[in-house]
Parts: C-alpha cells; structure tokens; sequence
C-alpha cells in the first residue's frame, strides 16, 4: 500500500497544483469590426462584385478557415480569417508566419509595419511564432 502510495502522491501535487491557462472566448465578426473601426474609421471591407465571386479561398489555408474577409486598413489590404477552433486558428497562423488573436488570423500582415502595429494594438493579435498553447 505505501509503494502505491508513493507512486501516486507525486502525481496528485502536480495535478492540483498545474496551472492551465484559461482560454478567452472566441471573438465574433461584429466585436473584431467594433476593435478595428477604434483604431482606423476608415476601415474598408472588401465586397465581391459578383455573388460568385470568392475573394478569400477558405481551401487555400491548413486547417481551412470558416469564412475569410479582405479588408482594406490604413489604405493597405490585409485577409482575416474566421475560425470556430483557436487552436486551428494558431496552426494556421504558424503555417503562413501570420498574426492570430483568439480565433481570428491576419494575413497579408507580416512585412507591413503599419499593418502590424494596427494588429497588435487594435485587434490584441500577436505573431504566431511567439505564442504557446
């Protein structure tokens, strides 16, 4: 009993006293528009000119977004793409060196300076080189 005992003490302390980090709620399109709009009012987002037209190809991406935006900010475009899983949005995100905020990656960001500051600043996202899970 007192070898199992031993065994298993070690295992419960470290249960009880591991710290999960818990997760923020994801972010939904009108909350991302609302922190995007405080940091440029001027914020465009792109309308295709054809109901058939495709402007941001969920397939194009591993894991594949739900929906993707083009949105034109500080007269510069950049893609967000909507993903119901944050960790499929970080694999994502870490697979095109781009941003992620929650749920939501940015592309076309990476390379424009002002892009990333407005990212960093406005839509709390961060490179996804440098966030762990």
């Amino acid at each position: 009993m007192n070898k199992y005992l031993l065994i298993l003490l070690p295992l419960v302390l470290v249960s009880c006293f591991s710290e999960e980090k818990e997760r923020l709620p994801n972010i939904s399109n009108k909350e991302l528009l609302d922190m995007a709009r405080v940091g440029d009012p001027e914020l465009e987002l792109v309308i295709p000119s054809d109901i058939s037209q495709t402007l941001v190809n969920c397939s194009d991406y591993t894991p594949s977004c739900r929906y993707g935006l083009k949105a034109i900010v500080k007269k510069v475009e950049m893609r967000a793409l909507y993903f119901e899983n944050q960790d499929d949005a970080l694999e994502c995100a870490k697979r095109i060196k781009g941003y992620v905020s929650r749920n939501w990656v940015f592309d076309e960001v990476a390379g424009e300076p002002v892009l990333e500051r407005f990212v960093v600043k406005y839509l709390k996202a961060k490179k996804a080189s440098e966030v762990e899970r």
